[in-house]
């Protein structure tokens, strides 16, 4: 018989180690290269203003093809991934690490006791078809785990309500990666150090 598990605590002990991970990609991060205009700065503050806000209602399209609206997935945990399908190196890395935390989380939790979605966020190039491949080259095949795109606006907004921040660039996009843990109401949001950075 399994022993029931402290869900309060389970969150704490991911949130303790989402934060050693975000100080150490801090000590290790890299400069950007000459010309670029993320302000690495503007983007942490960004992301911490989105602390506490409860997320909005978007019209997201699946990897599978089904409307998905951020609205029905309240109720439970929600962890939040932003992906660009064109990135080589950080957002299949921090995907797959995150795949395994959510396995973890699962057999711990219980299937079903929280949601992951997986937003690409690269418009007009981030459609379904190219998020199920993303899906399906990082491996991910977990229950309660969406990979989803949108029309540029609705990427726009959600971003900005998740105080996630990027920058195109020549070679693709300059982004701190953004993973967040939420409780449908209110929002709370945990960053990982992830950084993209154009080669």
């Amino acid at each position: 018989m399994r022993e029931p598990v402290d869900v309060n605590r389970l969150l704490l002990a991911a949130a303790i180690g989402l934060a050693i991970w975000l100080v150490a990609g801090l000590l290790s991060a890299q400069p950007l290269p000459a010309g670029t205009s993320l302000d690495p700065q503007r983007a942490l503050a960004a992301s911490r203003r989105a602390l506490d806000r409860t997320l909005g209602d978007y019209a997201l399209n699946t990897a599978d093809g089904r409307p998905l609206r951020t609205l029905e997935l309240r109720g439970k945990p929600l962890v939040v991934s932003f992906v660009y399908t064109g990135c080589t190196q950080v957002c299949p890395t921090t995907t797959k690490f995150l795949a395994r935390a959510v396995a973890e989380a699962q057999r711990a939790l219980g299937p079903g006791a929280f949601n992951v979605v997986t937003i690409g966020f690269n418009q007009p190039f981030d459609t379904p078809m190219a998020m199920r491949d993303f899906q399906r080259r990082q491996g991910v095949d977990l229950p309660g785990w969406s990979f989803a795109s949108a029309d540029a606006a609705t990427i726009d907004a959600l971003a900005r309500e998740a105080g996630f921040v990027w920058v195109p660039t020549a070679s693709g996009f300059d982004h701190l990666g953004a993973r967040a843990r939420a409780r449908a109401d209110p929002v709370h949001r945990v960053r990982s150090p992830c950084r993209q950075v154009s080669a």
